[in-house]
């Protein structure tokens, strides 16, 4: 089979939509090489993916000047002409007229969490988002939900027909696997990176963008009601951003007492699996979520994972992971001291290798590619 993805994020995004492009489409070129990829791409700006092989620029004048129109307009004509089957939308998106040409379709939804919680964008990112998110569910001859949480979300709020959905969870990079407890007993066998400084030990580690629907400004609390319970437990916070809310969080943890080495830059797979290996547990107060891969990468790698009720954390996290409610200070605090108790550690792992079984990157490669076979009439 010739398929096609929207590549842009495989390429330019450093965080979950690019390292979701790059675990499939690698995974699927491992595991299913009789099949050839292509990857369409207005531009590589910040190469974060290991391999271009298969990458497609625009070849026309008005698509290398006006890189929106081509991903949305122009790339399908070059598709045509690629002789692609089946065209994958890796991150909720399609361009116009892939059936006109011939061309079976699937998106990969990840959630709508614009329209859950519409306070948290800007009207205009919002008004774009629904339009173009909408128009791709309907356009496609498939939908792929990554949760069962953003599945009833696409019904609930796009009216997509259930039959034109299927859940297909993702996996997380292989480098949590080969860093993990099973593989590296050790934890200080791992090696940091040299410019990163962590606690010898005992700490927490938090994963994500410095935005408020991460909830660092809850965890910052949290972490200030275990410090007054006796328990000075630091955190290790790995995330990018320089918004005002992003900028107010050192200071927020400095007027609590709450101890925090703050990551603020890229961090590649490898070297964040080396951190979780060195915390005590992940913490991942986020309020809402499509997947929330960071609690995978935790399991992955062998550390038990604290997370927020609701939404799609249960289906990522399973009995491995203890659940607070995100907006309570006092409940995540609670749930953090237990985690660092050694039986309840011992008991969230044991259901780890279980969990992480489900979003094995064999079974989710096996699972896209029927999915290709069944599009492409094969």
């Amino acid at each position: 089979m010739r398929i096609a993805f929207d590549a842009k994020r495989y390429f330019n995004n450093a965080t979950g939509l690019g390292f979701y492009s790059r675990t499939l489409v690698n995974g699927l070129r491992a595991f299913f090489p009789e099949n050839e990829y292509l990857l369409y791409t207005p531009y590589i700006r910040r190469n974060y993916a290991a391999d271009v092989t298969g990458a497609r620029f625009p070849e026309s004048l008005p698509g290398k000047l006006i890189h929106p129109l081509w991903r949305s307009k122009l790339v399908t004509s070059q598709l045509r002409r690629d002789g692609i089957q089946v065209y994958h939308g890796l991150s909720h998106e399609l361009p116009s007229g892939l059936s006109r040409a011939g061309i079976r379709s699937v998106v990969s939804m990840h959630d709508l969490i614009f329209m859950r919680y519409p306070e948290l964008y800007p009207v205009l990112d919002r008004f774009f988002y629904q339009k173009k998110y909408r128009r791709a569910v309907q356009e496609a001859d498939l939908a792929v939900a990554i949760s069962e949480q953003t599945r009833r979300d696409l019904i609930d709020y796009f009216e997509v027909p259930a039959w034109k959905i299927r859940v297909v969870g993702q996996s997380c990079d292989p480098a949590f696997g080969e860093y993990s407890l099973s593989a590296i007993p050790g934890a200080n066998s791992v090696p940091l990176p040299a410019d990163i400084r962590v606690p010898e030990s005992g700490f927490v580690i938090a994963a994500g963008s410095l935005t408020p629907r991460k909830n660092w400004d809850g965890l910052v609390r949290a972490l200030s009601v275990t410090r007054e319970r006796g328990y000075d437990i630091p955190l290790v916070a790995v995330g990018t951003g320089n918004s005002k809310y992003a900028r107010s969080l050192p200071a927020l943890a400095a007027s609590l007492g709450v101890s925090v080495v703050w990551i603020n830059r890229h961090i590649p797979s490898r070297e964040l699996a080396a951190l979780y290996r060195r915390a005590s547990a992940l913490v991942y107060p986020s309020l809402f979520e499509g997947f929330g891969i960071p609690i995978l990468e935790a399991l992955t790698t062998g550390i038990p994972v604290v997370t927020s009720t609701g939404s799609c954390f249960g289906e990522a996290g399973g009995a491995a992971a203890l659940y607070a409610d995100p907006r309570s200070a006092e409940d995540l605090a609670d749930k953090i001291i237990q985690v660092l108790d050694t039986r309840t550690r011992d008991r969230l792992l044991e259901h780890a290798p279980l969990q992480v079984r489900k979003f094995d990157l064999k079974h989710i490669c096996n699972t896209w590619n029927e999915l290709y076979k069944e599009l492409a009439g094969l």
